[in-house]
């Protein structure tokens, strides 16, 4: 079956360690659009972060889809226009930050692509906000400051802690309407319940008419694990976390191998 669309995932997946689009790669996916394929970027990143990539592959104007804070969002790459959006629950605000204090994690939210914080400092947080080029906005009560809707929290911290974090805040919140998840080993996540990339990669493929046998996503991550179950055909990168890999129907080469481009052209078309 024909790969229409296809999403991939952007760190350690689309862009080399370094954060580099490798020549080749680009190559590769200008072809599957050429074939009349759609090309999605799918990641955990603000939109903000995502926007050099939409430049550097030129999908302002051939085409394609942004979905960002894993699936909250899903933006048309050339209009600019949100095709979908997913907020947190306001109600469950007072239950995340009763959680995130008595685990001692600080918290993010966004505000339009700001990143909004009272405690976070580790060099994660700092290599999260320069990586994406977010403003970062310090407050002294974040939640009183949270009167706008989020699409997500972060937590950063060291992955030891954070994966025991994990568990405990996913029980802690489990009877609201929230998602828990490490999208990395020093990321965790909250997002409104349902809100991952692979129900936002099925969204985005029933809004285009598209069967789900016609979709395929590349990925390396946990946070990738969702994506690469729900398309038709998922293809982890020989760098994946061992969860994704599990998950997939494939591996192709790392992502400093270009293992997507090589994964459009094997199977995509």
């Amino acid at each position: 079956m024909r790969k229409k669309l296809c999403a991939v995932d952007i760190d350690g997946t689309l862009v080399t360690n370094d954060k580099t689009l490798l020549p080749q790669t680009k190559a590769d996916i200008h072809w599957f659009i050429r074939e009349g394929g759609i090309f999605v970027l799918a990641s955990g990143r603000p939109t903000r972060g995502i926007l050099r990539y939409i430049s550097e592959l030129d999908l302002q104007n051939l085409g394609g889809y942004i979905i960002s804070y894993n699936g909250a969002r899903i933006i048309n790459a050339q209009s600019k226009k949100s095709v979908l959006e997913k907020n947190i629950d306001p109600s469950c605000y007072a239950a995340v930050f009763s959680a995130a204090e008595r685990l001692k994690l600080p918290l993010t939210a966004y505000k339009q692509d700001i990143a909004v914080t009272q405690k976070a400092t580790d060099r994660y947080f700092l290599t999260e906000t320069s990586v994406n080029q977010l403003t970062v906005d310090r407050v002294s009560d974040l939640q009183a400051e949270l009167t706008y809707p989020t699409p997500k929290f972060l937590i950063t911290g060291e992955p030891d802690y954070l994966s025991q974090a994990e568990l405990q805040l996913r029980d802690m919140l489990s009877s609201y309407p929230v998602t828990v998840f490490r999208s990395e080993p020093f990321y965790l996540e909250i997002t409104a319940s349902g809100c991952d990339k692979g129900t936002a990669l099925l969204e985005l493929a029933n809004l285009l008419g598209l069967d789900r046998s016609e979709t395929m996503a590349c990925g390396d991550g946990f946070n990738d694990v969702t994506m690469l179950s729900a398309a038709g055909l998922g293809i982890a990168m020989d760098n994946a976390q061992l969860p994704a890999k599990a998950a997939a129907n494939g591996v192709t080469t790392s992502n400093n191998e270009n293992g997507v481009g090589k994964a459009l052209r094997k199977f995509a078309l």
